[in-house]
Protein backbone atom coordinates (compact mmCIF):
# COMPACT_ATOMS: atom_id res chain seq x y z
CA UNK A 1 0.00 0.00 0.00
CA UNK A 2 3.01 2.59 0.82
CA UNK A 3 4.19 1.74 -2.87
CA UNK A 4 1.23 2.62 -4.18
CA UNK A 5 1.05 5.86 -2.37
CA UNK A 6 4.64 6.80 -3.19
CA UNK A 7 3.40 6.04 -6.94
CA UNK A 8 0.64 8.15 -7.09
CA UNK A 9 2.74 10.99 -4.74
CA UNK A 10 5.33 10.85 -7.23
CA UNK A 11 3.38 11.03 -10.20
CA UNK A 12 2.03 14.74 -8.93
CA UNK A 13 5.25 15.50 -8.21
CA UNK A 14 6.82 15.11 -11.38
CA UNK A 15 3.71 16.93 -13.22
CA UNK A 16 4.16 19.97 -11.39
CA UNK A 17 8.03 20.09 -11.28
CA UNK A 18 7.59 19.72 -14.79
CA UNK A 19 4.87 22.81 -15.16
CA UNK A 20 6.82 24.65 -12.76
CA UNK A 21 9.72 24.59 -15.19
CA UNK A 22 7.69 25.12 -17.65
CA UNK A 23 6.48 28.67 -16.34
CA UNK A 24 10.32 29.21 -16.55
CA UNK A 25 11.02 28.04 -20.13
CA UNK A 26 7.26 27.68 -21.38
CA UNK A 27 8.13 25.08 -24.23
CA UNK A 28 9.70 23.01 -22.32
CA UNK A 29 6.40 21.50 -19.99
CA UNK A 30 4.57 21.07 -23.58
CA UNK A 31 7.23 19.36 -25.10
CA UNK A 32 7.75 16.79 -22.39
CA UNK A 33 4.41 16.25 -21.66
CA UNK A 34 4.52 12.49 -24.08
CA UNK A 35 7.81 11.70 -22.72
CA UNK A 36 6.73 12.13 -18.54
CA UNK A 37 3.39 10.93 -19.18
CA UNK A 38 4.31 7.72 -20.42
CA UNK A 39 7.05 7.41 -17.78
CA UNK A 40 4.33 7.75 -15.01
CA UNK A 41 1.91 5.43 -16.94
CA UNK A 42 3.87 2.96 -17.68
CA UNK A 43 6.52 3.04 -15.38
CA UNK A 44 6.13 4.62 -12.12
CA UNK A 45 2.26 3.42 -12.40
CA UNK A 46 3.51 -0.24 -12.99
CA UNK A 47 2.30 -1.70 -9.44
CA UNK A 48 -0.63 0.23 -9.22
CA UNK A 49 -2.31 -1.87 -12.33
CA UNK A 50 -2.01 -5.13 -10.14
CA UNK A 51 -3.60 -3.58 -7.05
CA UNK A 52 -6.76 -1.96 -8.95
CA UNK A 53 -6.92 -1.90 -12.59
CA UNK A 54 -9.69 0.50 -12.99
CA UNK A 55 -9.04 3.19 -10.22
CA UNK A 56 -5.00 3.21 -11.64
CA UNK A 57 -6.86 3.79 -15.33
CA UNK A 58 -9.08 6.84 -13.70
CA UNK A 59 -5.91 7.98 -12.06
CA UNK A 60 -4.10 8.16 -15.59
CA UNK A 61 -5.97 9.88 -17.11
CA UNK A 62 -7.06 12.61 -14.34
CA UNK A 63 -3.38 13.14 -14.20
CA UNK A 64 -3.24 13.70 -17.96
CA UNK A 65 -6.17 15.94 -17.59
CA UNK A 66 -4.17 17.70 -14.53
CA UNK A 67 -1.03 18.04 -16.71
CA UNK A 68 -2.88 19.80 -19.39
CA UNK A 69 -5.07 21.87 -17.25
CA UNK A 70 -1.67 23.05 -15.33
CA UNK A 71 0.00 23.89 -18.30
CA UNK A 72 -2.79 26.12 -19.77
CA UNK A 73 -3.13 28.18 -16.64
CA UNK A 74 0.32 28.30 -14.98
CA UNK A 75 3.34 26.91 -17.48
CA UNK A 76 2.19 29.05 -20.71
CA UNK A 77 1.37 28.25 -23.96
CA UNK A 78 -2.39 29.73 -24.31
CA UNK A 79 -1.29 33.31 -25.34
CA UNK A 80 -2.52 32.30 -29.31
CA UNK A 81 -4.05 29.74 -31.24
CA UNK A 82 -0.53 28.32 -32.16
CA UNK A 83 0.49 27.84 -28.27
CA UNK A 84 -2.82 25.96 -28.11
CA UNK A 85 -2.26 24.01 -30.79
CA UNK A 86 0.99 23.12 -29.69
CA UNK A 87 -0.68 22.35 -26.51
CA UNK A 88 -2.97 19.92 -27.91
CA UNK A 89 -1.07 18.36 -30.53
CA UNK A 90 1.53 16.84 -27.02
CA UNK A 91 -1.92 16.30 -25.02
CA UNK A 92 -3.02 13.97 -28.25
CA UNK A 93 0.37 12.20 -28.43
CA UNK A 94 0.46 11.53 -24.61
CA UNK A 95 -2.82 10.48 -24.40
CA UNK A 96 -2.51 7.81 -27.33
CA UNK A 97 0.75 6.88 -25.84
CA UNK A 98 -1.20 6.15 -22.59
CA UNK A 99 -4.53 4.12 -24.08
CA UNK A 100 -1.91 2.10 -25.75
CA UNK A 101 -0.30 1.55 -22.73
CA UNK A 102 -3.00 0.68 -20.72
CA UNK A 103 -4.63 -1.57 -23.28
CA UNK A 104 -1.34 -3.54 -23.21
CA UNK A 105 -1.43 -3.64 -19.46
CA UNK A 106 -4.86 -4.75 -19.32
CA UNK A 107 -3.57 -8.54 -20.32
CA UNK A 108 -1.86 -8.53 -17.11
CA UNK A 109 -2.12 -10.98 -14.58
CA UNK A 110 -5.77 -12.32 -13.17
CA UNK A 111 -5.88 -11.29 -9.49
CA UNK A 112 -5.98 -14.54 -7.44
CA UNK A 113 -9.30 -13.96 -5.83
CA UNK A 114 -10.87 -13.00 -8.84
CA UNK A 115 -13.49 -15.52 -10.26
CA UNK A 116 -13.44 -14.82 -13.21
CA UNK A 117 -12.54 -16.38 -16.62
CA UNK A 118 -9.36 -14.58 -18.16
CA UNK A 119 -10.68 -13.75 -21.26
CA UNK A 120 -13.58 -12.32 -19.19
CA UNK A 121 -10.89 -10.60 -17.18
CA UNK A 122 -8.85 -8.77 -20.22
CA UNK A 123 -12.14 -7.52 -21.87
CA UNK A 124 -13.07 -5.99 -18.81
CA UNK A 125 -10.18 -4.68 -18.35
CA UNK A 126 -9.91 -3.24 -22.39
CA UNK A 127 -13.28 -1.79 -21.79
CA UNK A 128 -12.63 0.14 -18.91
CA UNK A 129 -9.94 2.01 -21.09
CA UNK A 130 -12.26 2.68 -23.51
CA UNK A 131 -14.85 3.49 -21.47
CA UNK A 132 -12.54 6.02 -20.11
CA UNK A 133 -10.34 7.46 -22.86
CA UNK A 134 -14.01 8.30 -24.67
CA UNK A 135 -15.27 10.02 -20.94
CA UNK A 136 -11.53 11.74 -20.87
CA UNK A 137 -11.68 13.03 -24.70
CA UNK A 138 -14.93 14.38 -24.28
CA UNK A 139 -14.20 16.47 -20.96
CA UNK A 140 -11.03 17.46 -23.08
CA UNK A 141 -12.94 18.82 -25.77
CA UNK A 142 -15.66 20.22 -24.18
CA UNK A 143 -14.07 21.76 -21.10
CA UNK A 144 -10.23 21.87 -21.39
CA UNK A 145 -9.86 22.06 -25.06
CA UNK A 146 -11.27 26.06 -24.93
CA UNK A 147 -9.26 27.32 -22.21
Amino acid sequence: MDKNISAIGLGFILVIISNVIGHVAPPFSIFVTPVLMTIIIAGINFGLYKSNFTLTVIYNFGLLLFNDLFIRLYAGGTHDQEGKGWIFLFFAIAFILAVVTMIIYSFGPLKNQSKISRPKHILANILTVVIFSTLTALLYYFKIGDI
